[in-house]
């Protein structure tokens, strides 16, 4: 019994190399990638997401509750603080400050601004996400060429709290054009 062993025909061949070169492809290509286990906890900016990915981690904003009060408003760089809205004690307010070229949000207690509003949640302040946990005499306000919140906020006089979801931006603009300004929107909800 003599058998011989016939050459493999060119289709096999170049089956063959096809799959070795996408196997090893894939091998060399995957071995470049980072896992989320090697990445640091809050160590990547928002600013080196794409778009999608900072909207999947926000998540899609859910319907307006009860009393729910969307905010539009702008203003030139002019420094002073211009009201927006009060919330279970907490007055809402924000300022474009010319000088540094940022929009200014201040959450303080309705009546005495020198008193204690509690705040937890995000801000992204020129694309960086950072946690806020504040609980204190008064909150100076977050700043920011670009300003995102989402905190929940109260003061304790009525037990309430309420979620305020603000957006701002500072916008440098020519003379001609009208001058620098910012331009803030947002949501608030009043909860129970």
């Amino acid at each position: 019994m003599n058998r011989r062993l016939r050459a493999p025909s060119p289709a096999l061949v170049i089956s063959l190399i096809a799959l070795f070169v996408a196997l090893g492809g894939t091998t060399a290509y995957g071995s470049g990638l980072i896992s989320g286990r090697q990445i640091a906890n809050h160590s990547i900016p928002a600013n080196k997401l794409t778009p999608a990915a900072v909207n999947a981690l926000q998540g899609e904003r859910g319907p307006a509750g009860p009393g729910a009060i969307s905010l539009s408003a702008s203003s030139e760089a002019d420094s002073v603080r211009h009201f927006l809205t009060t919330t279970h004690w907490v007055t809402v307010s924000f300022a474009c400050d010319g000088n540094s070229k940022q929009i200014r949000f201040f959450l303080t207690r309705r009546h005495h601004p020198g008193r204690s509003v509690s705040i937890s949640g995000f801000y992204a302040q020129d694309g960086e996400m950072n946690a806020v946990t504040h609980s204190g005499v008064k909150h100076e306000g977050l700043a920011g060429g670009t300003l995102n919140v989402g905190v929940i906020a109260g003061t304790g006089d009525d037990g309430g709290l309420s979620r305020i979801d603000l957006n701002g931006a500072y916008y440098g603009l020519p003379v001609e054009s009208g001058g620098d300004y910012c331009a803030v929107s947002g949501l608030i909800t009043p909860g129970t």
